[in-house]
């Protein structure tokens, strides 16, 4: 067997890999993992910015990440307040609403209405205007409203344009001072 050769001897020396710790090392420097180098410029002043690369960086786990980051003295975001809606109706009547959904139409309010469902019960003597003939809801701080198959439908007006009527189960996102008009039935979004 002459021909027998070593098949370690065959493969290339760039296939052979490198060991871990200096790659993970360079691989860190080059991604700025783990802490910064701060450095010294001319001035004496210290210049977070710049790392060298022939300067080692402390190796930190995600967690010891995550607490650097929060430690770093970073303004936290300040909780805004729930945005709140004004419905006012042609009728006079006014209703505030916050993050709860709801339906609009003659339904009474009762004991079976499903909780965290806000409840408009209107008066329509022209009878145009379901049991349960609008949807509408705060998300993201952008009032939405959805006809709800209704049979004289909804009509939704936004400032400066034509009226668009609602196709039924799709949600139309309002602007202040929007109409809506649910049959014979209008108010006014602020």
């Amino acid at each position: 067997m002459a021909d027998a050769r070593d098949s370690t001897k065959d493969v290339p020396d760039f296939f052979e890999e490198s060991p871990g710790p200096k790659t993970t090392g360079w691989l860190r420097r080059s991604l700025n993992f783990g802490k910064r180098i701060t450095v010294e410029n001319a001035e004496g002043s210290q210049d977070p910015q710049i790392s060298l690369p022939e300067q080692d960086t402390q190796e930190l786990s995600l967690f010891e990440m995550e607490l650097s980051d929060n430690s770093r003295g970073e303004k936290t975001r300040v909780q805004r307040p729930p945005t709140r809606f004004v419905l006012k109706f042609d009728n006079g009547m006014q209703h505030t609403l916050g993050e709860t959904p709801g339906i609009i139409g003659v339904r009474p309010s009762s004991a079976q209405d499903m909780p965290g469902m806000h409840r408009i019960s209107l008066e329509d003597p022209s009878g145009t205007v379901a049991l349960d003939h609008l949807e509408f809801g705060n998300r993201n701080g952008v009032f939405w409203v959805k006809d709800l198959k209704s049979v004289n439908g909804t009509v939704v007006e936004e400032p400066g344009t034509r009226p668009l009527q609602c196709i039924p189960f799709d949600t139309y996102s309002l602007v202040r001072s929007s109409r809506v008009t649910i049959g014979a039935v209008s108010f006014t979004l602020h």
